[in-house]
């Protein structure tokens, strides 16, 4: 859930703040799950060049002296989409890193709870992920040896809430409040 604020309240920032935040953010997620950020920054390499391409020389404004193309406007646009692009992939890092896939899975039925007054399943999506998040597993350990990956039952784990989901439930209600107002 803070995970999600934090998403939320970095992506309505725009210019400075968004650049302030960005740095701490990433820096602290590369402290703390070095692995998974390089590996997520590693997979989304060509993401972050097409944003960079598609902004900074499809826009148009004032051309920058010295770099054909490339207009100003543009490039602060792609540099604002990236920044935006590596807190979300930081905060993807730590979320890997601190809890397990059942816990992930958890989290997310949780927060798709509001989905059954809709009439929709979020049962069906967490089971994508959890399916996905198996695989993916499976792949690492043995990513060419099919007889060594078993067959596993799938459980759908609820989430138990307590003092402190109720405190960071109470943080991200304050973040995004804050981030409402502001």
């Amino acid at each position: 859930m803070l995970a999600f604020a934090v998403l939320l309240a970095v992506s309505s920032r725009q210019g400075s703040p968004l650049f302030l935040a960005c740095l701490p953010l990433v820096l602290a997620a590369f402290c703390a799950a070095r692995t998974h950020l390089s590996h997520l920054f590693r997979r989304s390499r060509w993401l972050l060049l097409t944003v960079l391409i598609l902004f900074g020389w499809l826009t148009p404004g004032t051309p920058v002296p010295g770099v054909p193309g490339a207009s100003q406007e543009g490039l602060l646009l792609a540099a604002e989409n990236l920044a935006r692009l590596s807190i979300a992939l930081a905060t993807v890092a730590v979320l890997l890193t601190v809890l397990a896939p059942a816990a992930l899975v958890a989290g997310l039925r949780a927060l798709l709870r509001p989905l059954g007054m809709l009439g929709l399943s979020r049962d069906r999506l967490a089971v994508r992920l959890a399916l996905t998040l198996e695989e993916v597993e499976a792949s690492r350990l043995a990513p060419n040896d099919t007889a060594l990956r078993k067959i596993a039952t799938l459980t759908l784990p609820a989430a138990r809430y307590g003092w402190l989901d109720l405190f960071v439930g109470g943080l991200a209600g304050v973040l995004l409040l804050l981030a409402w107002l502001a």
